[in-house]
């Protein structure tokens, strides 16, 4: 299958920011789960999830494991291993296990998963488990994008569903072991995915939207191109009762929000999102009376 410059534009610039912040960091991102330890000192590697290219290699989607402490002039920068799981599936997102001695990744086109042992061998992992049945699973369910680690479990973002590859999505949870647990559908004129934050302080969840599988694995400069298309890009995010799992408020952010993060003081109960059509970053806040607003704030 040949390489499509939607999700390569999103993955190349998320994993020029990884590779930029590994090496020389010294602390976890406000990405990480607040469900996982922390890491406050050097980093040994970092994990690269990425795309398969025809003609090089194998050509198949890689987990890649680069060396990141300086300290180790050896493999500082460069390539250490490198697991194939044969094929191009349209590698995109990965995520550590609430204790961190297992990565999950997927793929955007066809759905795999695949969980890597990165503990009993950090330099060399390993993979320990492949789920095929994530759509059957999660009841048509397609494209896992985020991985984000709960106590015991681990929380997937979806992207479409196999009805009709659109951008109705859901969530879906699997236990530590692999095995699936449940799958809490998007509110109606809220159904785009993307990504999910958690604050735990809050009880509350953040979700946000992009496109289904019909744009996204259709080269880029098609979709710009076609005003239908534009059309069906995410426009949403939802604030949800994180215990309850249950949808409370709709906001509108146009323009397809992305990734977010929580601000990380205790005091401070915000947000950050960016949106990828109309670069804009929004600010989602908790009011005094509880309820969110989203605000664009720069651009």
């Amino acid at each position: 299958m040949s390489r499509h410059a939607f999700t390569g534009l999103v993955l190349t610039a998320t994993l020029a920011a990884l590779l930029l912040g590994a090496f020389g960091a010294r602390a976890d991102e406000t990405c990480m789960s607040p469900y996982m330890p922390k890491i406050t000192g050097q980093e040994d590697y970092v994990y690269v999830w990425t795309l398969g290219i025809e003609g090089v290699g194998d050509g198949s989607d890689k987990l890649v494991t680069i060396g990141a402490n300086p300290a180790d002039a050896t493999h500082y920068g460069k390539v250490i291993s490198s697991v194939s799981v044969g094929g191009r599936h349209e590698a995109h997102h990965a995520g550590f296990g609430d204790d961190r001695s297992h990565l999950w990744a997927g793929g955007l086109d066809d759905s795999l998963i695949w969980v890597f042992d990165v503990a009993a061998d950090p330099a060399h992992p390993k993979v320990v488990r492949t789920i095929d049945s994530f759509v059957k699973d999660s009841e048509g369910v397609v494209g896992p994008h985020t991985f984000f680690a709960l106590p015991g479990r681990m929380l997937i973002t979806g992207l479409s569903n196999d009805k009709d590859h659109g951008g109705r999505t859901g969530l879906v949870e699997y236990n530590n072991d692999g095995k699936y647990i449940q799958t809490l559908w998007l509110p109606d004129q809220a159904e785009y995915g993307y990504d999910a934050r958690i604050q735990p302080r809050l009880n509350r969840m953040l979700t946000s939207s992009f496109t289904g599988w019909n744009n996204y694995m259709t080269p880029l400069p098609k979709v710009m191109s076609n005003a239908e298309a534009m059309k069906r890009m995410g426009s949403t995010m939802v604030v949800w009762d994180f215990h309850a799992r249950k949808p409370i408020q709709t906001l509108q952010v146009p323009g397809a929000p992305l990734e977010i993060r929580w601000a990380l003081q205790p005091r401070h109960n915000y947000a950050l999102t960016a949106a990828a059509l109309t670069s804009k970053i929004w600010l989602i806040e908790q009011k005094d009376d509880g309820s969110f607003a989203a605000t664009a704030v720069a651009d």
